[in-house]
């Protein structure tokens, strides 16, 4: 089974619109999903205590017993209303079977003998067909690690005239834009019923198989249904997503990474790759607030910051923290910095893809450590990095 991206001319959208009218005129009304009651009455019985509906269809029971306790009860267990003087409760029926109920305050399942309120309904395949399409199919664009889930959104749409039942729609990742059933499954999502003219939006997290090679994959949707056009039972993305097996540390990183959290404070971060090393500024705050009365030539009292540099090592990199003073503004100065190397502390910084890493820091002088997630403040060098990835692979 193979799917394309559209190529709409014009000229098809026209002789589209005019056979979509054409078939509004000629096609009879969607068939709707259809609510059948059956009433609980004393003397102790259902009424109707057979019933014959179609896949989709509802069935809602009402104790019209004038106060006496009853229930019903799935023979087999799959559903149970409430024991009480006075309910209503609903079932929808989604696939071609005979269900058996009963009362258990009245009754047993039909298997051990029970007679006295016992009742039946016999669910067959709808007298409209159904034409479910996958109308789109979008994966977030980016790139991820094998292992790595990822958004997908989906919208199935029911052009036929009779409900679906039950179907699954199945994700599936392929090295081209032919995407079937033959590629790697990412994950299925259950459809218990999709009535005439109805549509359904899906929003999935599916991961990547962590055994998944690098390289452009594309992501397409693929339902399992045998309705009456097969042709409209898949669709994928037009733009791959990349998957990677190793996160390397490339020059599209250099950037102005923050937490939103502590929005004010961030960094400033370069990578060095031919030179494998990596440097970075860190502009925070002191660990409390400086007195009222403190002033400051030039910024906020309380501003800090520090410098940190690092050997790259794939995804990341261990690095001296290093502390200066001594300077003043715009003046040659002598400066002192940390000695020896690594005595203030160290930081790990790890990117996991080109938009998201985190920074851990254990400073010993003030034996403060802990964990900030990081994002870019602007996204212009993803392109950047997301090629350079896929360079590296």
């Amino acid at each position: 089974m193979m799917f394309f991206s559209g190529r709409n001319t014009n000229t098809c959208k026209l002789f589209s619109l005019l056979l979509l009218g054409s078939v509004a005129i000629l096609s009879p009304p969607f068939a709707l999903a259809t609510t059948h009651t059956v009433e609980v009455l004393d003397p102790r019985s259902f009424s109707p205590s057979s019933l014959t509906i179609e896949v989709g269809d509802t069935v809602r029971w009402t104790n019209a017993s004038g106060g006496m306790t009853h229930n019903v009860t799935a023979d087999d267990g799959s559903f149970r209303s409430s024991t009480s003087p006075s309910f209503t409760f609903e079932m929808t029926f989604n696939s071609v079977a005979e269900i058996l109920y009963h009362c258990t305050i009245h009754s047993t399942s039909a298997a051990t003998g029970g007679t006295a309120m016992n009742g039946s309904i016999n669910v067959v395949a709808a007298s409209g067909t159904a034409d479910v399409s996958v109308e789109s199919i979008n994966a977030v664009d980016g790139a991820y690690e094998a292992g790595e889930d990822f958004r997908v959104m989906a919208t199935l749409r029911n052009l036929g005239d009779g409900n679906s039942g039950a179907f699954n729609v199945s994700f599936y990742a392929s090295p081209d834009s032919n995407v079937s059933s033959g590629d790697t499954l990412l994950g299925t999502k259950n459809i218990s019923n999709l009535a005439a003219g109805e549509s359904e939006n899906i929003d999935e997290s599916v991961d990547l198989p962590e055994n998944l090679t690098a390289g452009d994959y594309f992501i397409g949707a693929i339902i399992d249904l045998n309705d009456s056009d097969l042709g409209n039972n898949g669709n994928a993305d037009a733009t791959p997503i990349f998957a990677f097996t190793q996160f390397i540390m490339n020059a599209g990183l250099n950037d102005a990474w923050y937490d939103p959290a502590t929005d004010g404070q961030g960094f400033f971060i370069t990578v060095f790759p031919d030179l494998n090393f990596v440097t970075l500024a860190w502009f925070t705050y002191d660990t409390e607030l400086p007195p009222l009365d403190a002033t400051a030539n030039l910024g906020d009292p309380g501003h800090r910051w520090m410098t940190a540099f690092g050997v790259i090592e794939n995804d990341r990199s261990v690095m001296n923290i290093e502390f200066t003073s001594g300077g003043i503004f715009d003046t040659p100065s002598v400066v002192t910095r940390t000695d020896p190397v690594g005595a203030d502390g160290t930081l790990t910084i790890k990117f996991d893809n080109c938009t998201e890493g985190s920074i851990d820091y254990d400073i010993i002088t003030i034996n403060e450590q802990g964990t900030v997630p990081i994002q870019r403040v602007a996204n212009d060098n993803i392109a950047l990095c997301n090629a350079l990835l896929r360079e590296s692979q």
